[in-house]
């Protein structure tokens, strides 16, 4: 079994105040999908209530959440809407 790689510096940063993470999860399942092995491609960490996410290596087309995408996941993201 290989350990996955994953990039040295985070590919984005998201203020995680308000942040449902049930809804960020789903949404980087969906964006970086997961490995032949079933693991997810991607790689987070919550400090002072900040979201650092790491793609892994092996994902080519990797770009960044939109604003969009990241107030859907907010819990009072859909009142302003």
């Amino acid at each position: 079994m290989s350990q996955a790689s994953y990039t040295a510096k985070p590919a984005q940063i998201i203020e995680g105040q308000y942040l449902d993470p049930q809804k960020l999860i789903r949404l980087l399942e969906e964006v970086y999908g997961t490995s032949s092995e079933g693991k997810n491609n991607f790689r987070v960490e919550l400090r002072l209530n900040r979201y650092k996410i790491y793609h892994s290596q092996n994902v080519t087309d990797a770009g960044v959440l939109t604003e969009a995408q990241i107030r859907d996941c907010r819990a009072y993201g859909r009142l302003w809407d």
